[in-house]
């Protein structure tokens, strides 16, 4: 059997929803107020239920405590938190590879869009 954690979309780790949150969050899809005040203009009375089936974005506390303790560990060791080998789990350090690869992929994505369209 063969395990692929180098290319997350295509590894064992497809259906977990830490991916699908990774990718809303850097895609810069989580809701915020900008979009909370939108959508009650938008829908009126009908605000909670628009909420609750909103495919466009995703609210704050949709994402698992896993998902922000990740996020957690990756700003602080894009910012020069002195980790050691041992301070995190096999597991943390390997999912933290996944964190990293999905969002600076996605940021290239972004960069290399705007380089083609002069933004």
């Amino acid at each position: 059997m063969s395990v692929n954690l180098d290319s997350p979309s295509q590894g064992i780790l497809t259906d977990w929803p830490l991916l699908r949150e990774l990718r809303a969050v850097a895609a810069g899809r989580l809701c915020g107020a900008e979009e909370k005040r939108r959508c009650r203009t938008e829908n009126g009375v009908f605000t909670a239920w628009a909420c609750a089936v909103c495919e466009e974005y995703l609210r704050p506390e949709a994402l698992s405590p896993w998902t922000w303790h990740l996020l957690f560990l990756y700003r602080l060791q894009r910012a020069g938190y002195p980790f050691r080998a041992n301070d995190l789990s096999l597991e943390t350090w390997l999912l933290l590879g996944v964190v990293q690869k999905v969002l600076e992929n996605t940021q290239r994505g972004k960069n290399a869009r705007r380089q083609n369209h002069g933004i």
